[in-house]
């Protein structure tokens, strides 16, 4: 008898709690998964990939075929005058004829750049500045200066280049394409890039006396120099691109609060902030400390010590970067040259 009444007692216990088992806690008992960050599987999405492939495919195909059609080109050597007021530019100049491509994967490339400035080069003098660079395996050389010292430095490298309105490129990689202002090169049969030399006239004064008026000569050239850093910008094509540049005006970046140069005061010059603006990358600046402990020098004058060369990339990435003193240019001008490795994903 009591067996019988416990049980209908909890019979009557399970019948109670099912029936104050309400919706709304149904509701709360449902447990939404978390996001596990895997992609999307919808047929949409897997539309969209595709097309992209696909896309990519047909944009690869095209460039290979740019690049077969780059190696057939018979090219002369093409000597410069000996009046180089009748070079008309693009010059292209070939006695290798090298048409060197990488295989396709993660690619890494080199670019010395010699800014040889604006006062005439001596023979003895090129060859020394070659000669000290010679233990470097550089895929690229950029040439800035006078006209005149580009092509006796490209004449006595004896590389294949091309000289444009702002400087010379000597290279190893295979040349697709050149204009007045850019030229571009197959790093391998995919994958391209343009390089744009500027070169801006600079004058640094010898001491900090002559900052003022220096600053002020700046600001009145400022626009004109500004135009042509952003025609060279709106002349390449390509997403991945490298700006040469041998400025006439320092680096905003370089002149902040504190550094090993009395001199300078935080002081925003027009060049480098538009191509900061424009998503460029400063190689030098990326690949060291601040300012503050590393100046970067390119330009030597008494007691004025400035970074005016630089190299600016748009999606490609710099490795490493260096400025360094060369035989026959610094000891002879006060200019260094400038080194950087570049990632091309």
């Amino acid at each position: 008898m009591i067996r019988k009444a416990l049980t209908a007692i909890l019979i009557i216990s399970v019948l109670v709690s099912c029936a104050s088992y309400t919706i709304s806690d149904g509701y709360a008992s449902i447990v939404v998964p978390e996001n596990t960050g895997k992609p999307e599987t919808r047929y949409r999405i897997i539309q969209e990939e595709n097309k992209e492939k696909t896309q990519e495919a047909i944009e690869n195909a095209k460039k290979e075929a740019e690049h077969r059609a780059a190696m057939k080109r018979n090219a002369e050597v093409n000597e410069y005058p000996e009046d180089i007021s009748e070079i008309t530019f693009p010059h292209i100049y070939t006695p290798l004829r090298t048409n060197a491509t990488a295989e396709n994967g993660i690619n890494t490339f080199q670019i010395l750049f010699l800014p040889l400035g604006e006062e005439e080069i001596s023979d003895a003098d090129i060859s020394r500045i070659l000669a000290s660079t010679a233990d470097l395996s550089p895929d690229f050389v950029v040439l800035t200066g006078s006209l005149a010292n580009q092509v006796k430095g490209a004449r006595t490298a004896g590389w294949d280049a091309v000289t444009l309105e702002g400087g010379t490129i000597l290279h190893k990689p295979l040349l697709k394409s050149a204009d007045a202002v850019k030229a571009s090169f197959f790093i391998t049969t995919t994958k391209d890039f343009d390089i744009a030399p500027v070169y801006l006239q600079a004058a640094l004064p010898s001491s900090a006396e002559g900052i003022s008026a220096w600053l002020d000569s700046i600001n009145a050239e400022s626009e004109n120099n500004l135009k042509a850093v952003q025609d060279a910008d709106m002349s390449m094509a390509d997403r991945e691109r490298i700006i040469a540049l041998s400025s006439s005006e320092p680096i905003t970046e370089d002149w902040i609060e504190f550094t090993p140069f009395a001199y300078r005061t935080p002081h925003s010059f027009a060049v480098s902030d538009y191509l900061s603006d424009s998503s460029y990358i400063d190689a030098y600046r990326r690949t060291h400390f601040t300012a503050e402990v590393d100046g970067g020098i390119t330009r030597r004058n008494g007691s004025i010590y400035e970074r005016m060369d630089s190299l600016w990339s748009a999606s490609l990435l710099p490795e490493s970067s260096v400025a360094f003193p060369v035989l026959g240019l610094t000891d002879t001008r006060g200019i260094f040259a400038v080194l950087a490795t570049y990632i091309f994903p």
